[in-house]
C-alpha cells in the first residue's frame, strides 16, 4: 500500500484527478483545506486548495490480451485527443485567460491516458461527435471507453449551451446534501432562495470541513447567524420627557388592540400616566372599541380630528406616554399615509412611529408595506398574530432589510396579555424549531 496526496481547486476535483491518475481502487483518506502562494509568502491573497490523502493498493500489473484494434476516433479520420483540442481551443470556449482550471487539466489527464496508437485504418466519415468505440474484451478498456464517453458528453453539453464555466462551477457539493434541510426551513419561513443561499454560505465559512455532515453545528452556527440579524428595541419605557407612541400599519393587523394591550401594561402594572389618542376617523367601531378599553383602564381618551387639534392635545396633555392610534392604511394608498405624516410633523415634540405588521403576510406585501411606510421614518416594528402562522422569518427578513428592531409580538386578543418583548432567541425558536417538529 502506498499513499499518495492530491491537491485541487475544490474536493470533487480532487476525487475527480484521485480516479483519473490511479483509477477506481484509489481509497480517499481524508481532505483538508489548505492555502498557498501570497505575497512574500504571508498569505495575503494566498489561494484556498483541498488537500486529499489517499491510499494505493500494491497490485501486480496483469498483462493484457494482445489486441486486435483500439477505435479511438469519434468521426471521419479524427482521433479522440484531435477532437478534444479542437473544442477547447474554439475561441468561443476559451475562458478569458484563465489558465489551468479544472476542465483543462482533466482534458490534459484524459488525452495522456488516450495516447494508444492505433493499428488499422480510420472506419469511414462518421458524424463529428459520435461514441467512443471500443472492442470489450477486457475491464480496463471498458472503464477507459466510459470515462472518454461522461468527457465528450460533458463537452458537447457545454458547446451546445454555451456554457464557459470552469468545472468547478459545475460540480455538485457533495456536502449540500446535508444543507437541503435547512434550506426547505428557511423557504418555508418564506425566505427568499438569493437570501437561503447567503445564509448557508455564510454557515459554510464559518463550519469547519470536519463539522459539515453534523446537523446539530451546522443547525447551532445557522442559529447564531440568524440571531445576529434580529435587532430588537426592547420593551418601552418611560424616559425623562414626554413621550408620543403613534401606531401605524395596514388595516386588519391589530393596532388598536395591540395599544390597548400596552396602555394596560404600562399604566395598571408599571404605574405610569398614560393617555390615548386616535385620529382615526373611517372606523367607528374602532374608535368605540378602544373608549371601551379607556373606560375599563380609567385612561383618558381624545378623539381628534384635524392636525391642528391633534398638536394642541399633544402638547398640552400632561401624561407621561401618550399612545396615538391611526386608521388602517392600504400600502398602495401614498395619500393616505402622507395624510397621517401631516399628523406627525404638526406636533414640535418627538413622535416614536411604531409600524404594526401581521405575521401571516407574504414576503413581497411585507416588503412593499415597509417601502410605503417608509416616509414615516418608522422607529420600530411590532408583529402581530403571530400565533396565526408557524413561520415569522418572513418578517425578520424584511426588518432586518430595512434595519428596523423590533420591539414586541403579540400571540392573541387578549387584552392585557397575549404580547411578549421581542426576544432573539425565542425569534430564532419560531423560525427553526416549528419547522424542524
Amino acid at each position: 500500500m502506498r499513499y499518495v496526496k492530491i491537491k485541487a481547486r475544490t474536493y470533487n476535483e480532487a476525487m475527480m484527478k484521485l480516479k483519473m491518475e490511479h483509477g477506481d481502487d484509489a481509497i480517499p483518506i481524508s481532505h483538508k483545506n489548505i492555502k498557498e502562494g501570497g505575497i512574500f509568502n504571508t498569505g495575503l491573497f494566498a489561494r484556498d486548495f483541498v488537500e486529499l490523502t489517499a491510499a494505493i493498493p500494491d497490485v501486480k500489473p496483469t498483462r493484457l490480451k494482445p489486441r486486435k484494434n483500439i477505435d479511438l476516433t469519434v468521426g471521419g479520420n479524427e482521433n479522440i485527443n484531435d477532437l478534444l483540442k479542437q473544442v477547447i481551443d474554439k475561441p468561443e470556449n476559451q475562458p478569458q485567460k484563465k489558465p489551468n482550471t479544472g476542465l483543462e487539466q482533466l482534458i490534459a489527464q484524459g488525452m495522456e491516458k488516450s495516447s494508444i496508437k492505433t493499428t488499422e485504418a480510420p472506419h469511414p466519415v462518421k458524424s463529428p461527435v459520435d461514441e467512443v468505440i471500443v472492442e470489450r474484451t477486457d475491464q480496463p478498456y471498458i472503464k477507459l471507453e466510459k470515462e472518454f464517453h461522461e468527457l465528450k458528453m460533458l463537452l458537447k453539453n457545454m458547446v451546445a449551451s454555451g456554457q464557459q464555466k470552469p468545472i468547478d462551477d459545475i460540480v455538485i457539493d457533495s456536502n449540500d446534501i446535508y444543507f437541503k434541510p435547512f434550506k426547505e426551513i428557511l423557504r418555508k419561513n418564506d425566505i427568499d432562495d438569493d437570501e437561503c443561499n447567503r445564509l448557508l454560505e455564510d454557515v459554510k465559512r464559518n463550519v469547519s470541513s470536519e463539522d459539515m455532515k453534523d446537523r446539530y453545528k451546522i443547525e447551532k452556527t445557522l442559529r447564531e447567524l440568524i440571531k445576529s440579524k434580529i435587532i430588537v428595541s426592547g420593551p418601552i419605557d418611560k424616559g425623562k420627557r414626554k413621550k408620543v407612541l403613534m401606531f401605524v400599519g395596514p388595516t386588519g393587523v391589530g393596532k388598536t388592540t395591540t395599544m390597548a394591550k400596552l396602555g394596560a401594561i404600562l399604566s395598571l402594572r408599571q404605574g405610569l400616566k398614560v393617555s390615548f389618542v386616535t385620529i382615526d376617523n373611517y372606523r367607528i367601531a374602532a374608535t368605540e372599541q378602544l373608549k371601551k378599553y379607556a373606560e375599563i383602564m380609567r385612561i383618558p381618551i381624545h378623539v381628534v380630528t384635524d392636525s391642528h387639534e391633534f398638536k394642541e392635545i399633544v402638547e398640552n396633555e400632561k401624561a407621561e406616554i401618550i399612545m396615538v392610534d391611526t386608521s388602517g392604511r392600504s400600502h398602495r394608498n401614498d395619500l393616505k399615509i402622507a395624510e397621517i405624516k401631516n399628523f406627525a410633523d404638526a406636533c414640535n415634540c418627538e413622535i416614536h412611529k411604531i409600524l404594526c405588521v401581521s405575521a401571516n403576510t407574504k414576503r413581497s406585501d411585507l416588503n412593499e408595506v415597509f417601502k410605503a411606510y417608509d416616509i414615516l421614518h418608522i422607529d420600530s416594528i411590532i408583529v402581530t398574530k403571530v400565533d396565526e402562522t408557524s413561520y415569522i422569518g418572513n418578517v425578520i427578513s424584511i426588518a432586518d432589510k430595512y434595519n428596523k428592531p423590533i420591539s414586541y409580538f403579540t400571540n392573541g386578543q387578549e387584552v392585557p396579555n397575549d404580547i411578549a418583548v421581542a426576544d432573539p432567541e425565542i425569534m430564532v425558536n419560531m423560525i427553526l424549531e416549528s419547522t424542524m417538529r
